[in-house]
């Protein structure tokens, strides 16, 4: 039937129990169909955090990296997969299903990887990695690294042994900072006994070197790639905000590189330099602005020729040696040189102090990160953690 056509009175008449049975069965359905409609998007919901976001929607940055270099080594037998995750356990793609889609979606170009290492960036999209990866011209064929936090003295015995050039030649070459391209400003001003030294200026990252190359040109390729770093993070220009010649915030930068155990303390562990340095009269037991840092002793005693000594060796008493100008625990201010090869973060941290009014720090987690105190007392319960942590 198209419709009813009883008349408005047979309707009045019909009965009154049939009507309101309708009209339960109305509601009824009503409810029943709102809560279909709450359950599917609850599943909805669901769905999309627990599959459709996992498995379909990949994380991405965005552009070809932040300018914090990695070091990628390819293994061989690994497949795109493999690489994938690697690259996002280094961060330099923000998932691995991103950069397995980025491969898949340009005929499968992952698989043309070739085993080897590769210098990236952190942060860079999936798709500029693949690019990079894939094209030969970017593998380091007979590569050198610059591992953060290591002296000159190091860096020098490692070129030797990998490239077979005496040590005394880049410590010759070595001798006239300004002819392997640091620029003079970094050694004006200076105060106290501070000297004109390579040290900080080679650069962490990964080299290759011509085949011929000389212990000029090795030193060269670091020093140009410090200059290139502290330019584009304009690291002469905010330690002059900060009231700081370059050179005193080189030399923070390196205590940083040496003491710091994790990136997110560096700004902090740079505050503390400074409140020590500068604090308005002795800083408690210390009875003087003293840095006391035991890798600045521990760099005088390679800057002397010795062996460095292992904290846990250490019995106190070696900072302590007014005789010593290594000493950190004596001497004053800063020292003569920096004390080892800062990277890129421990560079910002220098000259981006997070306020504070801490006077120590001790690393206590097993992640690095530090407790930070404002007085000895409280530093001593901070280090009776980190021993019980087992990093004192």
């Amino acid at each position: 039937m198209l419709g009813d056509f009883r008349t408005e009175d047979e309707r009045t008449d019909a009965p009154r129990s049939h009507r309101r049975k309708d009209s339960g069965k109305s509601l009824i359905a009503m409810t029943l169909v709102v809560a279909l409609f709450a359950i599917i998007g609850v599943g909805g919901w669901w769905a999309y955090n627990n599959v459709i976001k996992d498995y379909f929607i990949a994380d991405d940055f965005s552009g070809d990296g932040n300018g914090t270099e990695v070091t990628v080594t390819v293994e061989e037998g690994w497949f795109v997969s493999d690489i994938a995750n690697h690259l996002e356990e280094v961060g330099v793609v923000a998932s691995a299903k991103a950069f397995v889609n980025a491969s898949e979606d340009n005929d499968n170009a992952g698989t043309s990887i070739q085993p080897g290492t590769y210098l990236m960036e952190e942060e860079m999209s999936a798709a500029s990695a693949l690019d990079h990866l894939t094209k030969p011209e970017n593998r380091i064929v007979n590569g050198f690294t610059v591992v953060e936090g290591k002296t000159s003295f190091e860096i020098y015995a490692e070129l030797s042994e990998k490239y077979g050039i005496p040590v005394e030649e880049f410590e010759e070459v070595a001798k006239d900072p300004v002819a392997l391209g640091v620029p003079e400003y970094w050694f004006e001003n200076f105060k106290t006994d501070q000297i004109v030294s390579i040290e900080g200026f080679l650069f962490p990252s990964t080299y290759e070197f011509d085949e011929g190359a000389t212990a000029t040109d090795m030193l060269k390729a670091m020093v140009a790639k410090f200059n290139a770093v502290v330019d584009e993070i304009d690291f002469k220009e905010s330690a002059e905000a900060l009231d700081l010649e370059p050179w005193m915030a080189l030399q923070v930068a390196s205590i940083i590189q040496s003491e710091s155990g994790t990136p997110e303390d560096d700004a902090k562990i740079a505050q503390v330099m400074y409140n020590r340095l500068y604090a308005d009269g002795a800083v408690d037991e210390l009875g003087c602005n003293c840095l006391g840092s035991e890798a600045i002793w521990n760099y005088g005693r390679e800057f002397d020729g010795l062996e460095p000594i292992p904290s846990a060796d250490m019995t106190g008493d070696e900072m302590w040696d007014e005789n010593n100008r290594w000493a950190a625990s004596v001497q004053e201010g800063y020292f003569p040189t920096p004390i080892a090869s800062p990277s890129q973060a421990a560079l910002e941290g220098a000259v981006n102090p997070e306020d504070g009014t801490w006077l120590y720090f001790v690393t206590a987690y097993k992640d690095g990160r530090a407790i930070f105190s404002n007085t000895y007392t409280e530093h001593q319960d901070a280090t009776e953690i980190a021993r019980e942590n087992g990093m004192a």
